[in-house]
């Protein structure tokens, strides 16, 4: 039997054709206004792509696993790690929760120390206790990097753990600090990274700096800033530790990167594609291997978005992030619990967070393939023009002197601060959307309780030095603020009411009424609406017997 290829009997349907179809059903609409999006990272969306549109991307070739990695470093499936935070307050304690999270589908956690808990090697045999190192992996956030490297190192070679598969980090970022604080810590913060490598020299899988990318995310910074800055400090440290006689083989294997993802679906997918090709192509300029020239990402749900009212839609938010950092082929993920913004994680919360990555993977097979975004028409050109805009902005301020220097100059925090007056004044003016904030709030939430007034006002970093800092923030919190001020009113006095006399056909008094309770729901205001009075004269009897004031 003869076999005939589907749809051969359809004609070819050029480029210019669908275009001007399109045309014709915007009946007089200007097409480049009504369809072309104006990213405000630099470049222009089509409403539709081709296969035309991606024959000219050279980075499409490479298979998973292969240089420069914009498909991501597995060659069959996509695995990743899924990572618990865990304050450490008592040890013991501690060591019960993070046995909970592992034995209940976690494979990584992450254990940040506050200025009481114990971090020395004793310390550490507690709070890994029963825990398999070779198995799990294991991150770290204290005030002593170096000093807690030193005392892991001692800890597996007494417990007889295999070094070679022990895998985790040490969190430490002096960059980072320097930009929110405006100054570094020490006088020579870079001392440390020396001796952090060479105090990791036995655990080869271990990675002792973290570069923070999250920080310019959060502080209002598109996504073409947030990975050109991250860029440049990661080749600031790259630059730095080459120099004290390091080889650049060596030295990639100790960064690993931290990124935020946002609610721009597509573009947080495109964006880890688009950071792993420039990082190694900056690597191979460094003369790393290519098979070496794959990065570490640690993918975080972004706090920027994150609200404190109708708090359970956060669920919502981290799901979707996920499933971009998934798609993207991040290597460890955290899912931000849905009460991160305003409390202590609950057990509830971080279980939800838990099993949200556990159901993509597990029930929604997201594991199952590399790189599904692949050949996406869409998501190609959004990775291209990620790829060239963050390159641009990579070599501004690499003539800027390289970070630090531009960092000084306040190169970095002008264009983040003005991308995040841009983001701000969109949703002010409800241009774009938070839901249960900006718009649709639920008016019969009200907080009654105290709350930390930094919940809605984060207190700025001290300023010592001669440098601002960037300040981090939720896009939601000047609409909270507002409202939490009407609920702290409406308890020792009563709730601002807004009672709505509706007139007219019923589609346009419904649209104007939905409008009203939309704009003043969002400042905590009490609402009376009623179906429609056929006059004036009624509404205005109905007022009077109701007296709503």
């Amino acid at each position: 039997m003869e076999k005939q290829r589907l749809f051969d009997e359809f004609s070819p349907v050029t480029t210019a054709q669908w275009k001007e179809k399109i045309i014709q059903d915007l009946k007089g609409a200007d097409y480049d206004r009504k369809l072309i999006s104006h990213l405000d990272e630099g470049f222009d969306v089509q409403p539709f792509y081709r296969q035309e549109h991606i024959v000219s991307l050279k980075y499409l070739q490479p298979l998973p696993g292969n240089f420069p990695f914009v498909r991501g470093k597995n060659t069959g499936g996509n695995q990743w790690h899924i990572n618990q935070v865990l304050e450490v307050k008592g040890l013991s304690e501690t060591n019960q929760r993070a046995g909970n999270a592992l034995k209940n589908g976690a494979d990584s956690v992450t254990f940040v120390f506050d200025e009481k808990a114990v971090s020395d090697e004793k310390g550490l045999g507690k709070l890994l206790q029963n825990i398999n190192g070779e198995k799990t992996m294991l991150h770290f956030k204290a005030a002593s990097p170096l000093s807690l490297l030193q005392n892991l190192k001692s800890f597996v070679r007494k417990n007889k753990w295999n070094s070679e598969k022990v895998s985790g980090s040490v969190y430490y970022d002096p960059l980072c600090y320097l930009t929110l604080h405006g100054q570094f810590e020490t006088e020579n913060p870079f001392i440390l990274l020396s001796q952090s490598m060479k105090a990791a020299s036995g655990l080869p899988a271990f990675r002792i700096i973290t570069v923070d990318g999250t920080i310019f995310h959060n502080a209002g910074g598109t996504t073409v800033s947030e990975m050109a800055f991250a860029l440049s400090m990661g080749s600031f440290y790259m630059q730095y530790l080459t120099d004290e006689g390091f080889s650049a083989d060596e030295v990639t294997q100790r960064i690993q990167f931290s990124f935020a993802v946002g609610p721009d679906y597509f573009m947080e997918i495109a964006k880890f594609r688009a950071f792993r090709y420039l990082w190694a192509q900056i690597l191979k300029a460094f003369g790393v291997k290519e098979e070496n020239a794959a990065s570490c990402i640690h993918a975080v749900n972004a706090y920027r978005n994150k609200t404190v009212y109708d708090p359970y839609v956060n669920m919502l938010r981290t799901t979707t992030e996920t499933m971009s950092a998934i798609l993207g082929a991040a290597d460890i993920i955290t899912v931000l619990p849905f009460d991160h913004a305003y409390e202590k994680p609950t057990e509830m919360a971080n279980r939800i967070a838990r099993n949200q990555q556990l159901i993509l993977k597990e029930e929604s097979y997201f594991d199952k393939v590399a790189d599904p975004a692949a050949g996406s028409y869409y998501i190609e050109n959004l990775t291209a023009g990620l790829i060239d805009k963050s390159w641009e902005l990579f070599l501004k301020t690499d003539e800027q002197g390289g970070y630090v220097e531009a960092f000084k100059k306040g190169f970095i925090q002008d264009r983040i601060e003005k991308e995040a007056q841009k983001k701000d004044t969109g949703i002010a003016l409800r241009k774009v959307s938070i839901l249960g904030v900006n718009q649709f709030p639920n008016i019969n939430e009200h907080l009654d309780k105290e709350v930390n007034p930094e919940v809605f006002e984060p207190e700025e970093a001290p300023q010592t030095g001669t440098v601002r800092p960037l300040r981090i923030y939720r896009a939601a919190a000047a609409f909270e603020k507002l409202r939490y001020d009407t609920d702290r009113y409406a308890q020792k006095h009563h709730r601002p009411k807004v009672w709505l006399l509706t007139l007219g056909d019923m589609a346009t008094r419904r649209a104007r009424a939905q409008f009203a309770e939309n704009f003043f729901g969002c400042g905590g205001y009490k609402i009376s609406d009623y179906t429609g009075f056929a006059s004036a004269e009624e509404g205005i009897t109905a007022a009077k017997k109701k007296n709503p004031i």
